[in-house]
Order: structure tokens, then C-alpha cells, then sequence
């Protein structure tokens, strides 16, 4: 439950997840008003009786094609057959055409006269088209109105909302993750370099603070837009205690204990111990300097393979809008 709830809070005090969801949200009402206002397509009127039967259409417009739904009853009595079909009253512009197959067995030749009803009606040039009540050889038809087959692609938008926010919260923690990630790498990128200072000017006679102080002078000399993070940082570190109030062991120790980085904790408690027991610090800073240089060559290999795989988010994404730019079409013509 507190993991759930620092989740909450991480979501309302991140604006950039904030603004995201906000602007998902929106995308999909909008896209969830399209759909819902746009309701089906504009038809005739369908001429009935009392008794629910269809016995005119009148078109809505010649220049473009509609479709009825209606079930026809064909016979009386036990011969009655029922067939689902869909009529579709072309433009008068479209190319007419007529197919009508032959058949033998009473049932095919229902079907053909259907489909000769169902073609003289859909070429029809007529505003009020007239729904035959017989078919040739005296049979009565029926007509009858069929509901309009429902909308279901609209029950995708809310799943669709659901992984966009879902897949945007998480991008968002994921970035505030990479911003420790991104501390801890830009330290043991520069770690390496700093202890390999420390120890040569050490190792040459020089202080921990007179060597420090060197250190962070030719970082400041480079100039700020050439320093990395954690140069900046030290630098920053070094200009803020100039005047040495605080030793320079406890300065390191309390920024390797910000970031919790072991390596960097390492080399504080090694200064800290030189500093209050004048342990070997010469020969420590070596091994550790040696010990980081092995180090950031592992992760250089491990970082060059995992190019390809940050590939796929991108990929996915495409993915999914091409899965969605296919769907919509389909879900604004249903």
C-alpha cells in the first residue's frame, strides 16, 4: 500500500507525467466524442405498416450508397423461410451490374430471386424506392427492419486509454529512476580519472587538500561547458569551502553518501582513515584506481551491447501507431 501511495505521489509532483496523462486523456475523449457523436451513417426513411412490415425506402440521397439491414420472409405457413440480407442502394454514378445465378433446388432459386430483387432495388434511380411484395411466380415477401449492428469498437478506446496511461506513468518513474541512474554513471565515468589524480599527487608528496585544490582548478580551467556533472560538482564542492573549514576527507564523504555510490564511498572512507590514522593511502588509491579503470572498461562493452535493445520502445511505438491508424478507419465506419 505505501509503495502504491508513493507511486501517487511521485505521478503529482512529476509535471511532465502530469502533462502527458492529461494530454492522453484528452486524445481519447476526443476520439471517444468522434465516435460517439458520429452516429450511423445517414439513411432513408423506411416506410412501414402497422405491423412492422417494410414496404418503401426512401432514400436519403441518390449521390452516395446506403445500406439496410432487413430480414426477408419468404412462403407461408410451414414453406415461410427467413433470410438475413443487406441492401444497398448504389449511387447512380457507380457502375451497374447484375448476377444473378441460375439454380435447380427450390432454395437456389429463391436466392436468385432475392438477388434479382435486391439488384433492381439497389440500382434503383428512384428517391422512394418501392419494396416488391411478390416475387414472380406469386410468392408473398415480407420485410422487416434489422437493429443496427452495435458499435463495439468504441470498448476499445477505454483499454487504449488504460495502456497509453499505463505505458506513460511508467516511462515517467522510469525517467526519474534514469536521473539517479544517470548521477551514479556520470560519478564512476569520472571517478576513474579523479582517483588516478589523487594518487599521482599524492604519491608525489602533495596534501589531500593542496591536491584536491588542484584538481578542481583544472576542472574550473577547462571552463563549465566542458566539465562533466560530476566535475561540475566537485568544483562546486571546492569553491563552496575555500576556506578549508571542513576537511576535504569529510567533504568527499558526505557527497559519496549523497549519491550512495560504493565506490565513491570507498575512496571517502580510504581518505577518512589516512586522514585520522595515517593509514597507507599510496598504495589503497592504487588498487582503487586500478580496480575503477577495470571497472568502467566492463561497462563501456556491457553499454555497446545494449544499443540494439533500446531499439524496441521506439519500434513499439511505431508499431502501435500502425496498428492504430489501420483500426480507425474500420472503428469510424462501423
Amino acid at each position: 500500500m505505501d509503495g502504491f501511495r508513493n507511486i501517487i505521489q511521485t505521478i503529482r509532483s512529476d509535471q511532465v507525467i502530469t502533462r502527458r496523462l492529461y494530454a492522453v486523456t484528452f486524445a481519447a475523449a476526443l476520439f471517444f466524442l468522434v465516435l460517439a457523436v458520429k452516429g450511423p451513417e445517414e439513411q432513408g426513411r423506411l416506410v412501414t405498416d402497422s405491423s412492422g412490415n417494410i414496404h418503401e425506402i426512401h432514400r436519403y440521397s441518390a449521390s452516395r450508397s446506403e445500406r439496410y439491414d432487413v430480414t426477408v420472409y419468404i412462403g407461408q405457413g410451414s414453406e415461410l423461410i427467413s433470410k438475413d440480407v443487406t441492401v444497398i442502394l448504389r449511387a447512380l454514378e457507380e457502375e451497374k451490374k447484375l448476377a444473378i445465378d441460375k439454380k435447380e433446388t427450390r432454395d437456389a432459386e429463391l436466392d436468385a430471386e432475392i438477388d434479382r430483387m435486391l439488384t433492381e432495388i439497389e440500382f434503383s434511380e428512384d428517391m422512394t424506392v418501392r419494396l416488391p411484395s411478390r416475387l414472380s411466380d406469386g410468392t408473398s415477401v415480407v420485410w422487416k427492419a434489422v437493429r443496427q449492428k452495435d458499435r463495439t469498437g468504441i470498448i476499445l478506446i477505454p483499454f487504449m486509454y488504460i495502456i497509453l496511461c499505463a505505458a506513460v506513468i511508467k516511462s515517467g518513474l522510469d525517467a526519474s529512476a534514469d536521473e539517479e541512474g544517470t548521477a551514479r554513471k556520470e560519478i564512476m565515468r569520472g571517478l576513474p580519472r579523479f582517483c588516478n589524480q589523487l594518487f599521482l599527487m599524492m604519491n608525489a608528496g602533495m596534501i589531500l587538500s593542496d591536491a584536491f585544490e588542484t584538481i578542481c582548478e583544472s576542472y574550473i580551467a577547462y571552463g563549465k561547458e566542458n566539465m562533466s556533472v560530476f566535475e561540475q560538482e566537485l568544483s562546486a564542492i571546492y569553491t563552496e569551502n575555500k576556506d578549508h573549514r571542513t576537511s576535504t576527507a569529510a567533504l568527499l564523504s558526505e557527497y559519496a553518501a549523497k549519491h550512495n555510490v560504493k565506490e565513491m564511498i570507498r575512496i571517502a572512507t580510504i581518505l577518512t582513515e589516512n586522514e585520522r590514522r595515517g593509514s597507507d593511502v599510496i598504495e589503497n588509491l592504487s588498487r582503487e584506481s586500478k580496480y575503477l579503470w577495470d571497472d568502467r572498461k566492463i561497462v563501456a562493452r556491457e553499454s555497446g551491447k545494449m544499443i540494439d535493445t533500446k531499439m524496441s520502445w521506439p519500434l513499439g511505438l511505431l508499431l502501435i501507431l500502425l496498428i492504430v491508424i489501420t483500426m480507425a478507419p474500420a472503428l469510424l465506419s462501423m
